[in-house]
This record gives structure tokens, C-alpha cells and sequence, in this order.
């Protein structure tokens, strides 16, 4: 039998909400699927990240507006390898839309 890794009843406790047994057997299996892909981050080497030094140091770049030319436009647009017109695709990371939630 899988051990199963989300206790739905302990959770929806601490976060004070109440949840119908259709519920249960809806969240559990996905907030298992999260917490599998959460886990293979554990995979990542980090050995050459430098570790932070203050839990309050900021990380963040300034955002600045950059303005690219037509040719810089088209090379990044026929770099990229899924297209549908003039919109770049990505994977989908959901089998099909009912594992929205």
C-alpha cells in the first residue's frame, strides 16, 4: 500500500476550514502531485550556489525597460522551438483542465 504523504483532516484543521468528504478525495491527490514535485528539487545541484548570507538580503535586480530592435525581436521569435502564430508555446504542465483547481 502507498503511504500516503498529505494528512487532508490534520491539514484542513490547521488551516480552520471545513471540507466535505468529496473534497477530501479531490484536494489529496493533488496536493500529493505538489508536494512529489516540490520533492524533486531535492535533485537540484546547489553546490555551486552561494549560500545567503542574510535572511533579509534582497535579491531583486531593478526593473528596467529595454528596448529591442526588430532583428533581436525575430531572432529570439525563431530561436524559440513552439510557436502558434505570434505567440510562443510552453509545455503544458497540466494533463488536462479538470487537474486545474
Amino acid at each position: 500500500m502507498k503511504k500516503k504523504l498529505v494528512n487532508i483532516d490534520y491539514l484542513s484543521n490547521l488551516a480552520r476550514i471545513e471540507l466535505t468528504d468529496e473534497e477530501k478525495e479531490t484536494i489529496a491527490p493533488q496536493l500529493e502531485s505538489i508536494l512529489q514535485n516540490v520533492g524533486k528539487l531535492a535533485l537540484v545541484d546547489t553546490s555551486m550556489v552561494d549560500m545567503t548570507t542574510e535572511v533579509g538580503q534582497q535579491a531583486w535586480r531593478k526593473d528596467e525597460i529595454c528596448i529591442s530592435t526588430n532583428a533581436e525581436h525575430e531572432a529570439c521569435m525563431n530561436a524559440f522551438p513552439d510557436k502558434l502564430g505570434t505567440a510562443l508555446r510552453v509545455p503544458a504542465i497540466f494533463e488536462d483542465e479538470s487537474e486545474i483547481l
